[in-house]
Formats: structure tokens, C-alpha cells, sequence
């Protein structure tokens, strides 16, 4: 068995509602990974597999909730046990160590343990020393070995690898995601899920122009891998955009548009239960996101919308898409409603009194156009 040993950041933080933290976290983790085992103990979340590979680490580096993580070997709660797993690993891990400087982290999770952490530090790192010619440098060490002793044996390990942060999905309730299928709403909703929220896509759409949902299917699957199940639903705007076209000057033609996608989405937030709608939205970024129609869009929010992307310039976008798996199904090619027949320069600050006449004509109370579900588990579509 090869052990995985995680740290969380700010679930160490929640006091007294730690525990219900742990629980989810512990949930996703065997969903997403499904290890042979999974323990919880002193802080920290112990898997075991039977083959640890590079792939798995990277995927364990995007999961929320995880600040670092390492492999471990498990050594009996012996110091001499301990001195010649750790001799061992240095020379499996980083050859001939000779010269290097170094330095042991001891944590004694196992208060009965016999010794100190500083006294165990001294223990290993002595036979170290003498064994391997290895240089005591504890301020600036080369390799650090860290020791964490607990009831079942003593964890040795010497790489940490950073995880992304966050908390886990699904402690920080449901959200509704606003998912044009481009590069920015990708990445919000994966920070959105980075922050522990569990994300319901919404991807609106002209049948008249595309009902090919290849890519943005794609893209939902890519995204579940961090989540578990998610859903994403399909709306068909046809019928509203035909009327628009027909009854709103083309300048203002994109801000009617993501008012009504807001609508949309916000209904089935409401259906749902969900608490909040989400939008990849960059202050300044493209017309429709300066901050006078920012106003006017967001003002037909009925939920709080949030926007995590809101100061992010677009190659910090970019970024974690590419860390993240979407950014490359992102650029595809692929119909964008919003800018269907629109203005070569489009409103920059759009005024209420003129889209309330616009809307006045249009069906923006309308809640039955064509909609169905599609549903995707790890990485899987489920239809």
C-alpha cells in the first residue's frame, strides 16, 4: 500500500464546525479518487492506493480544500525504524546525498511518544549525518525529512507538494453558473467551487444557431472532476433573441441579452434551491463589462451574483484555465450568443430608461422556453 498523506489549510480554522469540514472533504476526496482507504486523524487525512503516480498528484494538487500534500512511508513508532526508513528514502529519492545540507521536522501527534519532537529531530538527524555525510543546515536546509508521529506509526516523507487552497465542495452551498463556454466562466466556476461552493452550470443558446453542444459538454465534464456530479443545463434563447433583433437597437442589443440570461439563470437557481448566480464577468474587460453595464445587467439579479474573475486581467484567467484543463476547450471554435447581430461598438453605458423601454416589448417574463438537463460525474457525462 502507498499512503498519501493531506494537510487543509483554513479547515483548521472552522473551531467548533471543523468536524462537519472534514466530513465533506473526506466525502469528496473518496469520490473523486476512490483510495483503498481513508483515515482521519491530528489535522491531517491519510489515503492509501495501490500505486501512487505522478498523474494522481496532479489531480490532487487542483481538489479545493487540500493546502499540501505528500507521499509518505510508514515507519513503526521506533526511532531505529525511523533512522533507517529515512536513510532509505533519501537514498531512493535523491541518491548520493553527501555534502547536502539538511534538517528533520519531528511532529509528536502521539503525545505518550517517549521523546520530544526536538529530541527525535536530534535522534534521526544524528544517524543521518553519520550515515549518509549529509551537513546540518536547519535554516536553509537542501532536503528536509519530516517526521509525524501517530497510534499506528511514525509518517516520514521529504517532498510537499502545494495544493490549491480553499475548502471543500459542497460546504460553502449552491450556486447557479452562468456558462458561456469561453474562457472566463470556466474558471469562475472553478473558483467558485475552490471556495466550496457546489456549482449548477447554465449554458444558454440559439437553436438557431448552433445545436452543437460538443465543446460545452466538454467542458462540464472537465469541470466535474474537481466537483463530483454535476449538472448542466441547456436553455434555448431563440424566441427571445428573434424578438430582440426585431425590437432593440443593435447597441443595446448585448445588455438586453445578459439581463435576460440572468432571468433565466435565476430561475432555476429558485427551482434548485441554489443561493446564489455566478458570472465570469472582468471589470473593463469587453463592452458589456464596464462598470455602468455591469450595473444595469446585474440589476435584474433577483440573488446575489458573484464574480469571482471581477479583478483578474485576462492572463491570470488564463492561467488556471490552463492549470485547470478548460482553457484548451475553451479557444475551440463555438457560437456565442451574446454577440449574435449586435453593434460593431456596442452601449458602453447603457440608461435604465432605455432599456425599460426596450424590455417593454419583449417576453422577459417568459419562464417555460426550452430547456433540458444533462449530468456528468468525474470527469463522465451520464446520458
Amino acid at each position: 500500500m502507498q499512503y498519501i498523506l493531506i494537510h487543509y489549510g483554513e479547515l483548521s480554522l472552522k473551531g467548533k464546525n471543523r468536524s462537519s469540514f472534514v466530513r465533506r472533504q473526506s466525502n469528496n476526496l473518496r469520490s473523486l479518487l476512490k483510495p483503498a482507504t481513508l483515515r482521519s486523524d491530528y489535522g491531517r487525512l491519510l489515503m492509501g492506493f495501490e500505486q501512487v503516480d505522478d498523474a494522481l498528484l496532479a489531480y490532487l494538487a487542483l481538489i479545493p480544500g487540500i493546502k499540501n500534500f505528500c507521499r509518505v512511508q510508514r515507519a513503526e513508532n521506533d526511532v531505529q525504524a525511523m533512522q533507517t526508513l529515512a536513510a532509505a528514502m533519501l537514498r531512493e529519492e535523491f541518491g548520493d546525498v553527501s555534502g547536502k545540507g539538511f534538517a528533520v521536522r519531528a511532529k509528536r501527534g502521539l503525545k505518550r511518544f517517549p521523546l520530544t519532537s526536538p529530541e527525535l529531530n536530534y535522534q534521526v538527524g544524528g544517524y543521518l549525518k553519520e550515515h549518509l555525510g549529509l551537513r546540518v543546515a536547519l535554516d536553509a536546509p537542501e532536503i528536509t525529512v519530516h517526521l509525524e508521529v501517530a497510534p499506528e506509526g511514525t509518517y516520514v516523507y521529504t517532498r510537499k507538494h502545494a495544493g490549491i487552497g480553499g475548502l471543500p465542495v459542497g460546504s460553502s452551498g449552491h450556486g447557479v453558473v452562468l456558462f458561456s463556454g469561453g474562457i472566463d466562466s470556466p474558471v469562475a466556476a472553478y473558483m467558485m467551487m475552490k471556495r466550496g461552493m457546489r456549482i449548477t452550470l447554465v449554458h444558454l443558446y440559439n437553436s438557431h444557431i448552433n445545436r452543437d453542444f460538443a465543446k460545452i459538454e466538454r467542458l462540464a465534464a472537465c469541470l466535474s472532476r474537481y466537483q463530483g456530479k454535476l449538472d448542466l443545463y441547456l436553455v434555448d434563447m431563440e424566441e427571445f433573441q428573434r424578438h430582440a433583433i426585431a425590437s432593440v437597437a443593435d447597441d443595446y442589443r448585448m445588455v438586453i441579452y445578459k439581463r435576460q440570461m440572468i432571468r433565466s439563470a435565476a430561475q432555476i437557481a429558485r427551482r434548485l434551491g441554489a443561493q446564489a448566480l455566478v458570472t465570469g464577468d472582468s471589470l473593463g474587460q469587453v463592452a458589456s463589462q464596464t462598470l455602468a453595464n455591469i450595473q444595469a445587467i446585474y440589476g435584474v439579479a433577483e440573488l446575489p451574483l458573484l464574480s469571482p474573475l471581477i479583478a483578474m486581467d485576462k492572463d491570470e484567467i488564463i492561467a488556471i484555465g490552463q492549470r485547470t484543463g478548460t482553457f484548451e476547450q475553451s479557444i475551440e471554435e463555438y457560437c456565442d450568443i451574446c454577440s449574435y447581430l449586435i453593434a460593431k461598438h456596442p452601449q458602453t453605458a447603457a440608461k435604465a430608461s432605455d432599456i425599460a423601454r426596450f424590455e417593454s416589448v419583449l417576453p422577459i417574463t417568459r419562464t417555460d422556453f426550452p430547456c433540458h438537463c444533462l449530468h456528468f460525474r468525474n470527469g463522465e457525462a451520464l446520458h
